[in-house]
């Protein structure tokens, strides 16, 4: 158990808040609005501050002199970096971590250095979901797409069309399909719940199948979907700090426009960007989309700060006959409304506390990513020991006796990836990709991967 400060009761402080006090975490949240507090207090058995996290006062009254780690995801990103260093100079809290959302505080080349506000890691929403939606881009079909082991292993979620190649056949088809290509079927989600599947298992219409494969095998995406070409044109619709980062990435892979409402942030982002089509002109004009062209889009990217604009215009772009579109949404209540009338939801409250979760549980957890219509996670795991310290390492993944809904889907043992079956072993410094599709289940992987005392 960890003693941990949250300084923030927002959508992700209070999410995260949430998630480390059902892993067994002592949780001390701090936030200046008594009513999120008191909301927060009656959903969760957390201690709440109330107060403004950068005053030593309110960090004293959180008891941070004897905590283990400060999480600072306030709504500022200038009171995140005084609340961490106060914690870590007045406090001595050992493990600080930031959430920054300025674009200022992220580039080395602007002379920022975290380490002189004390912060241990910074975690940067706009470039998570920058390179969660070119994920996306770069795998036609998929709605959620997480690289693990430095871009070795690709987990991909993605919808089987009902005229796709494989939709009404067994997995053992696939297979035969496809001989050459290592591809392992996870789970299949269906009617709102999963299945484990085998090669008896149909794979319907509307399914959802969740994958994993090797960077080389992922041509393997477009026997679940329509014979179609890959992906030439994408729209982004805001020039904010996602808009601008994602044109920066997808620059010179695709035929790019992004459309700015604001004249002087579009002429900035024109200056700043060389093989795009940048248009001053409101995201949900009609007029403008159909002079653009909207119906040759293969990829419409509603990235603004505003929710309902996000959902308006992708709507609006789909109706007009754009390929796929993706929309960040922030608000989960509208996340849920609208999932079947955009193609792809984007939210940065999961995207954020993957990550935020992969620095807190434990240092050997290399990322968290969580999965779209179920509450789990995929994870990417580093085994220490040996058979004497280790519950895991010398052993069969058969020999594990793990609950159904704990999935080991890839062995990364230096640079060869193996998708596992029940005969690989488990040796140290394996890099273990985990699936867990019921996180009450958590626990169980964190005590699979403790090394006992005699390890040291």
């Amino acid at each position: 158990m960890k003693k941990i400060i949250v300084f923030g009761g927002g959508q992700v402080g209070s999410s995260v808040a949430k998630i480390l006090s059902d892993d067994g975490n002592d949780i001390t949240l701090v936030d200046v609005d008594k009513s999120v507090l008191e909301n927060l207090r009656d959903k969760m058995d957390i201690k709440t501050v109330h107060g403004l996290a950068s005053h030593p006062s309110v960090q004293k009254l959180a008891d941070a002199e004897n905590s283990d780690m400060v999480i600072a995801v306030t709504g500022s990103d200038e009171v995140n970096m005084a609340a961490c260093h106060v914690a870590k100079n007045v406090y001595n809290v050992p493990k600080i971590i930031a959430r920054l959302r300025a674009n200022e505080y992220l580039s080395d080349e602007d002379g920022f250095d975290k380490k002189l506000f004390s912060i241990d890691e910074v975690i940067s929403p706009n470039i998570l979901i920058t390179d969660n939606v070119k994920n996306i881009i770069d795998h036609p079909g998929a709605f959620q797409a997480f690289k693990f082991a430095s871009g070795k292993v690709h987990v991909i979620a993605a919808k089987v069309l009902a005229n796709g190649p494989l939709a009404r056949k067994r997995l053992s088809e696939f297979k035969e399909h496809m001989p050459n290509v290592e591809v392992k079927v996870v789970a299949i989600f269906r009617d709102k719940k999963y299945l484990i599947p085998d090669g008896e298992t149909f794979v319907m219409p509307d399914d959802d199948v969740l994958f994993i494969a090797t960077e080389e095998n992922m041509r393997f995406m477009s026997e679940l979907r329509k014979v179609t070409d890959e992906p030439h044109n994408v729209m982004i619709a805001g020039g904010g700090r996602v808009g601008s980062a994602l044109a920066k990435k997808l620059e010179g892979l695709y035929n790019l426009k992004l459309i700015e409402k604001d004249k002087t942030v579009a002429q900035s982002i024109s200056e700043s960007l060389s093989n795009t089509v940048v248009l001053h002109s409101d995201i949900a004009d009609e007029t403008m989309l159909k002079n653009e062209n909207i119906n040759n889009v293969d990829y419409y990217c509603a990235v603004t700060n505003d929710d309902q604009m996000n959902i308006l215009s992708a709507k609006l772009a789909k109706d007009m006959g754009a390929g796929r579109t993706i929309a960040i949404v922030n608000k989960s209540s509208y996340r849920n409304l609208v999932s079947k009338e955009i193609d792809i939801v984007v939210s940065p409250e999961d995207i954020t506390i993957g990550s935020l979760l992969a620095s807190v549980r434990t240092s050997d957890i290399v990322s968290v990513n969580r999965i779209a219509n179920i509450d789990g996670e995929v994870m990417e795991i580093i085994a220490h020991g040996d058979k004497k310290t280790s519950k895991l390492v010398g052993k069969k993944i058969s020999e594990l006796e793990l609950p159904k809904s704990i999935i080991i889907g890839a062995i990364v043992r230096e640079n060869e990836v193996l998708l596992t079956n029940e005969d690989i072993e488990i040796i140290a410094e394996d890099h273990v990709i985990i699936f867990a599709l019921n996180r009450k289940e958590l626990p169980t992987i964190e005590k699979m991967f403790q090394v006992s005392v005699g390890f040291f």
